[in-house]
């Protein structure tokens, strides 16, 4: 985050939104800039006469943005750690397709990404459709990683057995 201030292209493609420098990067970007938007609010609130505990209440926006890029970008990072110390193969891979799943998905739900200007509204639409591109790609996988968790069957509700059964006519009307 003490590096150069990254920048976000104009032209999003699947291969850039999959990319691990990429998606670290739009992540420190956003942190980089709330933090800095924070710091800026509060000196501004206390320059006009507020307490620092006063101008922290009104600047409950920004810190909760804030404190969810913080989040966000932990988690992002404890990802790549864990992908990079897996060794080539199909683990490695399904670990890759949930890193972007994850970190595209926090671009597409947080709306500070619009609100600050980090993504257009035509990049935007292009992280939706990666993420459509991802949950197809991950479906195969869906099982495997559910039954990884080790969540037992009893807390696991009837369509994660039997899709078909459990959304049939018969068993709606039980």
């Amino acid at each position: 985050m003490n590096g150069p201030v990254p920048v976000i292209q104009s032209n999003l493609t699947s291969t850039t939104l999959r990319s691990s420098q990429f998606q670290m990067n739009a992540h420190c970007l956003r942190e980089r800039d709330l933090l800095n938007r924070f710091a800026a609010e509060i000196s501004l609130y206390q320059s006009n006469g507020e307490s620092k505990e006063r101008a922290f209440i009104l600047s409950y926006q920004l810190a909760e943005d804030l404190g969810r890029a913080f989040s966000d970008r932990a988690i992002l990072q404890t990802f790549l750690d864990t992908e990079s110390n897996v060794s080539a193969g199909p683990m490695k891979d399904v670990l890759g397709l949930l890193r972007s799943m994850y970190a595209l998905i926090c671009l597409e739900e947080d709306a500070a990404f619009l609100r600050y200007g980090y993504l257009s509204t035509d990049n935007a639409a292009a992280v939706r459709k990666e993420v459509t591109k991802l949950c197809r790609e991950l479906r195969p996988h869906a099982l495997a990683l559910v039954s990884s968790l080790g969540i037992p069957d009893a807390f696991l509700s009837p369509i994660a057995f039997n899709w078909i059964d459990a959304n049939s006519w018969s068993s709606a009307q039980q």
